[in-house]
């Protein structure tokens, strides 16, 4: 997710604000109209044979019997109610979540929120933090997003609004928003660029990609940002997730000190279609920067060291 990008340093970083800014402007811009734009209306088929249908109409009743008897076979009340072009509604959105398409159906809004601890060690549950997540569905192929998160006792937060939209219809999307991150007195502002992707090539496992891309920065030079995740569904009321993220400083690849991987592990409980309940388990990088081990040297932390825990609660109304 957006939200669990690391907050990268402002030190020591330069660029051109100005035109990086009218650049995410305008692919804001052809984001949010694209999808809008791209609807084609629906014509009705004209009626070729008209005026054989009102020679039809004169039949006899035997016909018609027929008919409405035909199609009272046809209806199975076992089978659940279609909507009008298959997509799904508040009471036919599917309870598993690899079945459950990438952007929020038309009209239905998406709350989660979270209460999570530090867990890292010698500081276990010494501090908390909350989250909040909010997706509402303003066209079956377009998404609206926000979210804030704070931890270790909000003296770290960040939050995010985003757009996605609908290249492939429940295949791969555009999202682009705003996000800012705040982290020891130092503030990250900037807008992040995914083309989130999702492949199932079994009916209990999937793959996403890229939900972020790159990020553009106010201040300096774009960041890398690739994620990858992986989905396992054993059961419709089961779900695993397991989601990582590169963020690589101002596209510098050769400097491996600049490179972040935080990664996260969640499990989540779908008791029906509107509800999820569970807990994602974090590990802020998986590539810890090196520190002062106060004797004149340096030692580098286990990935592990540094790790925060969540329950979450989740409904769709």
């Amino acid at each position: 997710m957006l939200r669990d990008l690391p907050v990268s340093s402002l030190a020591g970083r330069s660029g051109r604000p100005g035109f990086r800014l009218s650049l995410a402007l305008a692919l804001g811009s052809v984001a949010a109209l694209y999808p809008v734009l791209d609807a084609s209306p629906a014509w009705a088929q004209d009626d070729e044979d008209e005026d054989e249908d009102e020679d039809d109409e004169g039949d006899d009743d035997e016909g018609d019997d027929s008919e409405e008897e035909e199609e009272e076979e046809e209806e199975d009340p076992d089978q659940p109610p279609v909507t009008a072009g298959g997509l799904y509604t508040l009471q036919t959105y599917p309870q598993g979540e690899i079945q459950r398409p990438l952007t929020m159906t038309q009209g239905i809004h998406e709350m989660r929120a979270g209460i999570g601890f530090d867990i890292s060690n010698k500081t276990a549950f010494e501090t908390f933090g909350l989250s909040f997540d909010y997706r509402y569905g303003y066209r079956d192929n377009v998404e609206l997003q926000a979210g804030f998160k704070g931890i270790q006792n909000f003296d770290a937060i960040s939050g995010y609004a985003a757009f996605e939209g609908s290249i492939v219809y429940d295949l791969v999307d555009f999202r682009t928003g705003f996000q800012f991150a705040n982290a020891g007195g130092e503030t990250v502002v900037g807008v992040p660029i995914g083309f989130p992707f999702r492949y199932a090539p079994k009916e209990q496992v999937a793959v996403t990609a890229l939900e972020t891309a790159f990020e553009i920065q106010f201040d300096s030079k774009p960041d890398a940002t690739p994620s990858i995740g992986i989905v396992v569904q054993p059961a419709p009321i089961v779900a695993i997730l397991v989601k990582a993220a590169v963020r690589v400083t101002d596209f510098d690849f050769s400097d491996t000190s600049k490179l972040a991987i935080p990664a996260t592990i969640a499990i989540q409980l779908s008791p029906n279609n509107k509800i999820d309940a569970g807990m994602d388990f974090t590990f802020n990088n998986l590539k810890p920067a090196p520190i002062d081990d106060g004797m004149g040297g340096t030692v580098t932390p286990n990935f592990y060291d540094d790790r925060f825990l969540l329950f979450f609660g989740q409904i769709r109304m």
